[in-house]
């Protein structure tokens, strides 16, 4: 169990795999559970091809598992539901990143001042690194950064229930998988090691700066707790052939 000081979370209890939060003023208990195991697979072997590889990058590039919409909330709008694509990574445990984040910030140091070109071989093994121990990988959230501290980021102040629409395709049957992933977001204030995680992981294959208009850092990062999940895949129907 561990008490939760933002966007309204009281505290999280893993062992009942239950999120106790606040909304306008009430005090609510959602189910937590696991990433479903097709999208925890997918995102965790995502760059595990050969670094040699030209398909290595366009996982990351032109998939869309990992830019999901995310729809948020704000009752009072004409329109209530907000929709903004977020990239978002699977994340350590807060365990593993006390002990790993100022080795993987080192090397990611060691990448400025060089030709994007020339370190993505090593930007591959990093992000291989990070995945590599299935342990220290935390199956009940997600993480992403917030850019601008605008719509999302206030509907999530008032509200932090939100909706991931996941959505990608692969090569073995069945072609095209989607799950809508309902979560409670926790958000994580700059220098706290998740923060520093999930910025690192946002520029880890970025070739080009983003720009954060008058800010010199992204205003916030996200933890997306998992309560549901929702098998949107399209089915081939039994003995069609197309």
């Amino acid at each position: 169990m561990s008490d939760q000081g933002h966007s309204g979370i009281k505290f999280i209890d893993r062992e009942l795999r239950r999120i106790d939060f606040n909304i306008g003023g009430l005090s609510v208990s959602f189910p937590l559970n696991a990433i479903p195991d097709q999208m925890y697979e997918a995102m965790a072997n995502a760059v595990n091809r050969s670094v040699d590889s030209p398909e290595t990058l366009n996982e990351l590039y032109v998939s869309t598992l990992m830019k999901p919409t995310v729809s948020t909330l704000n009752a009072s709008n004409i329109f209530p539901i907000n929709t903004a694509k977020k990239i978002v990574r699977l994340t350590l445990t807060d365990e593993a990143l006390q002990e790993s984040i100022h080795e993987l910030e080192g090397v990611e140091l060691s990448f400025q001042g060089r030709p994007f070109e020339e370190t993505q071989d090593e930007r591959i093994e990093l992000y291989q690194k990070i995945m590599l121990d299935d342990r220290k990988i935390d199956r009940f959230r997600l993480g992403a950064v917030e850019m601008y501290g605008d719509q999302t980021y206030q509907n999530i102040l008032r509200d932090p229930r939100v909706t991931l629409n996941m959505f990608w395709t692969q090569e073995k049957w069945p072609q095209a998988l989607s799950f809508q992933v309902n979560c409670v977001a926790e958000i994580v204030p700059p220098g706290d090691p998740f923060f520093r995680y999930m910025r690192l992981m946002r520029r880890l294959f970025s070739q080009k700066l983003i720009d954060l208009r008058d800010s010199t850092d992204y205003i916030c990062a996200y933890k997306f707790w998992v309560c549901e999940s929702k098998d949107k895949s399209l089915a081939e129907k039994a003995g069609f052939v197309p």
